[in-house]
């Protein structure tokens, strides 16, 4: 009887997980609409420059300026909360060598620069800038963005009517 307890307990913690919804992708510890601007100086200092840097990265983060959707905030969450947070690679950095499942990405030309594409998992939050204008840099990550996930769309504010 206890087996079948223990086998049932498992089966509702997977059910239970995978019914979860899916949380935004996490860079060095902080995850977008969860992590503090207090929580991320502690780990990585106060920005420099309006940029955090560390050995082998550039990360610009952005904060929610506070709860509520009227002053043109695009998520209601607390003051000081993480919105987004996009890094650039200081090393040349190869989208091929990233080993990513490709088939959750969706591929786009970015409007603004017509080399680069932009590979996009709205499920995770989560968005590579890639050079494609060929050459030797063919396939260099310049910028990975980070942003709230597919599961965080309840606290997005809704657009003016």
């Amino acid at each position: 009887m206890l087996k079948i307890r223990g086998g049932l307990a498992a089966c509702a913690c997977a059910l239970l997980l995978a019914a979860a919804p899916a949380q935004a992708k996490e860079w060095r510890r902080i995850v977008p609409l969860r992590t503090t601007r207090a929580q991320v100086e502690r780990r990585l200092g106060r920005p420099r420059g309006g940029y955090h840097e560390v050995k082998t990265e550039r990360a610009f983060v952005v904060y929610s300026s506070g709860r509520g959707c009227a002053g043109g905030e695009a998520w209601d969450v607390p003051r000081d909360r993480v919105v987004q947070i996009v890094v650039t690679p200081k090393r040349s950095l190869r989208l091929s060598a990233l080993r990513l499942d490709m088939r959750k990405f969706e591929r786009a030309a970015d409007p603004e620069v017509p080399t680069h594409a932009l590979y996009r998992d709205k499920g995770a939050g989560l968005t590579y800038e890639v050079y494609e204008g060929g050459g030797s840099q063919n396939g260099v990550v310049l910028h990975i963005q980070y942003d709230p996930s597919a599961g965080d769309e309840r606290l997005r504010c809704k657009a003016p009517r």
